[in-house]
Order: C-alpha cells, then sequence, then structure tokens
C-alpha cells in the first residue's frame, strides 16, 4: 500500500492506521475497494482480512467489537482460532459484549468448542 510519504509500505506496518474502516459498512468499503483495482491488483480480500486481525488484537474493546461484526462467515473460520481465545479469555480487553459476539458468531457456523485453547 502507499501513504503520503512512503510507498510500498508493508500493510502489515500500515494497517493500524485502516482501523477506522470497521466503523464503516463493510459492503460499502469493499464496494469502494473493488472499484479501484485493476486485473493485476491483489485481491481486495487479503488486505480486509488483514484489517480484520488488526482489530482482533486491538487493545480496546472497541476494535474488537468492530472486527468481530464485521467479519463475513468466510473469515469466521479463518480467525476461529482467535475468537475462541476472545470468547473464552477472562483477561483483556474484550468486554463480556464482544465474548458473547464471538461465541455467537462461532456457534453460528457450528465452530464452537469451549474446550479448545
Amino acid at each position: 500500500m502507499d501513504t503520503e510519504n512512503e510507498s510500498g509500505v508493508r500493510l502489515s506496518r500500515g494497517r493500524m492506521w485502516l482501523l477506522p474502516l470497521l466503523e464503516r459498512p463493510r459492503n460499502d468499503v469493499e464496494s469502494e475497494a473493488r472499484a479501484c483495482l485493476g486485473a493485476g491488483d491483489p485481491d481486495v480480500g487479503e488486505a480486509l482480512r488483514a484489517v480484520i486481525d488488526m482489530g482482533l488484537n486491538a487493545w480496546s474493546d472497541y476494535w474488537l467489537s468492530k472486527a468481530v461484526a464485521w467479519m463475513t462467515d468466510e473469515e469466521v473460520v479463518v480467525f476461529s482460532e482467535r475468537l475462541h481465545k476472545i470468547a473464552l479469555e477472562s483477561v483483556g480487553p474484550q468486554s463480556q459484549d464482544t465474548q458473547h459476539a464471538a461465541k455467537r458468531r462461532l456457534k453460528q457456523l457450528g465452530l464452537w468448542s469451549p474446550d479448545r485453547e
């Protein structure tokens, strides 16, 4: 990705600044991104998963809850290990509401296993 001051910044380094995308409707973000991409550009899904990953590992419940709500079913599968940790951890930034939301998303897809660590 390119920033104002640099080009070719690794997404993992620059993705923290993309967290506000989680505040927008997922369909809007995805549509706008796809409209800007050409045939040879990388898949927008990879960038969106990077934003979700950052949100799921954020320092605040605000971003955790936004990331959990923003994920597609396919992404719930990809991030199921992290969602289990969010649902089961009693220490960390996640609220009880976020824990329940993570558990609910896993249950909807038959991925919930409370014994999983």
